[in-house]
């Protein structure tokens, strides 16, 4: 597939689709299929880098010498935001999610080694946040600076575009493969750009799989709403109206949301150690955290001519370790400088 936009290249090739024998048998499911894309090169790897290969060739050709994003304060978009633009010769702005950032650990210290600036701006929420995005862009232009804002997640039609060239390259996989068309994908949402990518890729193809999305934090309408709008913006983007629109047999689901954003659960440790017992990797968060216990449990017996699931490993693997257990490289105080900027020193 042709690229639509100005890309800066992060990824060195493609993520790989892998087969997960031992659980599949586990949970009675014919042939079961996984996309790595937390294997990735960059500062512990994840599926942003899908993204910011649009967003920071966008920010690139627009001259911009400033990124600014934002998220919870252990936000893998950000850290790889912070790392990516580090290779793209841009200076980065952090915008968080509270009114204080937490331990200095996981991401948020990757965050600040990596030198970005770091707000605790008291806002919630993806709008809430982008409302702080542009109070800090306009500042940074009366600094004589040329800002570039990415909202939560990377998710803009430019940002999505990321994932319907990885549904491409999923496509191109599954055929080297010889594998038929996956009955259905399951992919975590949250702000909602992944899935809008690749559900918009679906429709180019018109490939016969059903997405099944599993919502991290908003419920189904809303979700579904949010899918879809991104799922318009992208196809106006890319002049491809008719491609617009999750099918019909598509789902969401909004029953395995946890306690907030971030918090492990019982259901969400279990599902890390049944993946690595089987396996020999694992996943924090996203697609696994605080609901595949529950969907293992209750998965239903496909019919003998299900081909296969797809899940989407959406965050890197040792940054998030280490949030849910304390750890610190150094020893770490925090200042508090203006208007909720804080600056980390490593004694």
């Amino acid at each position: 597939m042709k690229n639509a936009f100005p890309r800066y290249p992060l990824l060195s090739g493609d993520t790989p689709l892998m087969p997960l024998a031992n659980l599949g048998a586990e949970l009675g499911v014919a042939s079961l299929w996984i996309k790595r894309d937390d294997v990735t090169e960059l500062a512990f790897g994840g599926n942003k880098l899908r993204k910011l290969e649009y967003l920071l060739g966008q920010a690139l050709d627009d001259g911009c010498d400033l990124v600014i994003t934002g998220g919870s304060p252990q936000s893998n978009h950000a850290r790889l935001t912070v790392a990516a633009a580090n290779k793209a010769g841009l200076e980065t702005w952090l915008c968080f999610a509270g009114e204080r950032l937490g331990d200095v650990q996981g991401n948020l210290l990757l965050d600040q080694l990596l030198g970005a600036k770091l707000f605790a701006t008291g806002a919630y929420g993806s709008d809430g946040l982008l409302a702080v995005m542009r109070e800090k862009a306009f500042a940074a232009e009366r600094l004589g600076r040329k800002p570039f804002i990415i909202p939560v997640g990377g998710s803009t039609g430019r940002g999505d575009y990321g994932y319907v060239t990885a549904w491409y390259e999923l496509e191109r996989q599954r055929q080297q493969q010889e594998l038929p068309p996956f009955d259905e994908i399951y992919v975590a949402v949250g702000t909602g750009g992944t899935l809008a990518g690749l559900a918009v890729g679906r429709n180019l193809t018109q490939t016969p799989t059903r997405f099944r999305g599993i919502s991290v934090w908003q419920e189904r309408e809303q979700t579904e709403q949010e899918v879809n709008r991104f799922m318009r913006q992208l196809c106006k983007e890319i002049n491809q109206p008719a491609a617009s629109g999750l099918a019909p047999t598509d789902a969401l689901f909004d029953q395995y949301i946890g306690r907030k954003y971030g918090s492990p659960s019982p259901a969400g440790n279990e599902a890390i150690r049944k993946l690595a017992a089987r396996k020999g990797f694992w996943s924090i968060r996203y697609t696994l955290e605080r609901r595949w216990r529950e969907c293992s449990i209750n998965w239903r017996k496909p019919p003998t001519n299900q081909n296969g699931y797809y899940f989407g490993i959406q965050v890197a693997r040792l940054p998030c370790l280490r949030m849910h257990h304390p750890w610190r490289a150094c020893d770490v105080t925090i200042e508090k400088g203006e208007a909720n900027e804080y600056r980390f020193n490593c004694a």
